[in-house]
């Protein structure tokens, strides 16, 4: 068993209600939602940062 696997079998014999796993699960997807939006949110921001750029470099050469 490697070291990271050591405390699973420890976990997996305690016996979880029911309604501590669907709490466990219901966190792990909401955190992983905003994980996901965070993300999708930096990636628009750095493509509208580009574009920006962009767009002003021809908008210099049209005005020149």
């Amino acid at each position: 068993m490697t070291k990271e696997n050591e405390n699973v079998s420890v976990a997996n014999k305690r016996n979880y209600t029911e309604e501590e796993i669907n709490a466990a699960y219901k966190k792990g997807k909401d955190e992983g939602r905003i994980e996901g939006m965070l993300a999708y949110q930096k990636r628009l921001i750095e493509n509208l940062q580009r574009d920006n750029s962009s767009l002003n470099q021809k908008l210099q050469e049209i005005k020149k």
